[in-house]
C-alpha cells in the first residue's frame, strides 16, 4: 500500500515535471525532509525520481519537437562538472549536521529569485545580454550552475535551467521546458552515482516513484499545448511561491501548511488542465462558420 501512495505521488509529479521541466525533485526534496529522512538519503532518492521524470519528460517533448540538442550537449557537459564540485560539499555539510539548513537556504533564495523573476518581467522587455557573452557560453554557465545545484539539492536542475533558458536565449516557454528536460538526463545521473556510492539510498521509493512518473510526464508535456506562453510562466512562478512557503513551514516545524498550500495548488492546476482540455475540445467539435 505504501508503494502504491508513491506510485501516485509519482504519477503527479509525473504531470508537473512534463509541464513545467522541473524534474520533480523540487518537490520531493522537501516532502521528504518533511517526514524526517536524513539528508544526504533524500538528495539520492531524489535524483533516483529526477531521472525517472527527465527521460520520460525528455521522451515526451522528443515527439513534440521541443527540444533544442545543441544547447542540450552543452549543458550536459558543464553540468556534468557542477555535480562533481557539490557532491563532496554536501558530505561534508551533513557530516557537520548544517546539510538540511543549506537545502533549505538554497531553495528559498533560488525560487525567490525565479518567482520574482518570472512573476513580474515588464511585458515590453525583450532578452538581452548586456555582458555580449555568445549563447554557448551562456548555456554552459547555465549547466554549470544546474549541476551544482542538482547535487546539492537534490533536484535535476530544472527549475534553475528553465527560466533562464527563457530569460538569457530567449526560448519559448515550451521548448524552454523540453530542452531543460533532455539536458538534465545526464546531470542527474552523474549525481545518483555519486551519492549512490556514498549515501544509503531508498530504492524502493524511488522505483515506485518513477514508475508512476512515467504515466504522468507524457500527460504534463501534452497539457503545454493548453496554455499560452504568459500563463505557464505565470503558473510556473506560482509553483514556486508554494515551494517557498513550504520550505519556510517546515522550518519552523509546521510542516502541514506547507503541504496544504502544496496540495491546493496541485487540486488548482489540475482542475485548470482539465478545464481546458475540456474548452479544446468543444472548440475541436463545434462546426465552423
Amino acid at each position: 500500500m505504501e508503494y502504491l501512495l508513491f506510485i501516485f505521488l509519482g504519477i503527479a509529479i509525473g504531470v508537473f515535471s512534463g509541464f513545467f521541466g522541473i524534474g520533480g525533485g523540487i518537490i520531493l526534496t522537501p516532502l521528504l525532509l518533511m517526514v524526517g529522512l536524513p539528508p544526504t538519503t533524500v538528495i539520492g532518492t531524489s535524483l533516483m525520481l529526477s531521472l525517472g521524470t527527465s527521460i520520460s519528460g525528455a521522451i515526451s517533448h522528443f515527439r513534440l519537437k521541443n527540444i533544442n540538442w545543441y544547447y542540450v550537449i552543452i549543458i550536459n557537459c558543464t553540468g556534468i562538472i557542477g555535480t562533481q564540485i557539490a557532491h563532496p560539499l554536501m558530505i561534508r555539510l551533513d557530516q557537520l549536521g548544517l546539510a538540511e539548513a543549506v537545502i533549505s537556504i538554497f531553495y528559498i533564495v533560488l525560487l525567490s529569485y525565479f518567482a520574482f523573476s518570472l512573476l513580474y518581467k515588464r511585458k515590453n522587455e525583450k532578452p538581452t545580454n548586456k555582458k555580449k557573452l555568445s549563447p554557448a557560453i551562456l548555456a554552459g554557465l547555465i549547466g554549470l550552475g544546474a549541476g551544482f545545484i542538482s547535487s546539492a539539492l537534490g533536484v535535476s536542475g530544472g527549475f534553475f535551467i528553465v527560466p533562464l533558458l527563457i530569460a538569457l536565449l530567449g526560448m519559448k516557454a515550451s521548448q524552454a521546458v523540453g530542452t531543460s528536460l533532455a539536458s538534465v538526463v545526464f546531470i542527474v545521473s552523474a549525481g545518483l552515482i555519486s551519492y549512490s556510492l556514498s549515501s544509503p539510498l531508498n530504492y524502493g521509493i524511488g522505483i515506485a516513484l518513477i514508475i508512476g512518473t512515467f504515466f504522468g510526464a507524457p500527460i504534463g508535456a501534452r497539457a503545454t499545448r493548453l496554455f499560452n506562453e504568459a500563463r505557464m510562466k505565470k503558473l510556473l512562478g506560482i509553483l514556486y511561491i508554494c515551494m517557498i512557503v513550504s520550505v519556510l513551514s517546515n522550518i519552523v516545524s509546521l510542516s502541514m501548511i506547507g503541504l496544504s498550500i502544496i496540495s491546493l495548488f496541485a487540486l488548482t492546476f489540475f482542475t485548470l488542465v482539465i478545464r481546458n482540455f475540456v474548452l479544446n475540445k468543444k472548440k475541436q467539435g463545434s462546426p465552423s462558420t
